[in-house]
């Protein structure tokens, strides 16, 4: 690696983790929005409806976990390689090691956005059977 890759590779990849950290957040605040929307009824179908929504609420904690891990060791990455600029013997693979490790924490949150994104169909797949049952007359009662 040369001097100047050691401070700029994980300043390049910040702004990437940057907008997954920002979509996710408003996914977030959305399904924080369904939750109260639905807390309100004591339907049993909004009790199972809810255990998705929390299913899908702790895999979007987790994925902006990782993301703020992965922007803070960024972060020190670029830090940690401007200062290997003027110590190099001493400081020269531990930029290239919190950019690894930053790199693994943004794969598992996009592995949790990917698990989360599943649930979320399987919850609209569900809506759309319980609309249709209801519109035909053999369900229960409208959610």
């Amino acid at each position: 690696m040369t001097e100047s890759s050691l401070w700029i590779s994980p300043l390049l990849i910040l702004p990437g983790v940057a907008l997954l950290i920002l979509s996710t957040s408003l996914r977030f605040n959305r399904l924080h929005d369904e939750v109260e929307h639905i807390a309100s009824d004591d339907h049993a179908q909004h009790r199972v409806l809810a255990e998705g929504l929390l299913l899908r609420g702790r895999l979007f904690r987790n994925a902006l976990i990782s993301l703020y891990v992965a922007a803070a060791l960024l972060a020190a990455a670029g830090l940690m390689g401007v200062a290997s600029v003027y110590a190099p013997n001493s400081l020269g693979l531990i930029p290239a090691g919190l950019t690894g490790i930053a790199v693994g924490a943004v794969v598992y949150g996009t592995i949790q956005l990917i698990r989360e994104s599943r649930r979320s169909l399987d919850i609209i797949e569900a809506h759309v059977q319980d609309e249709n049952l209801r519109r035909s007359g053999r369900g229960g009662p409208h959610l």
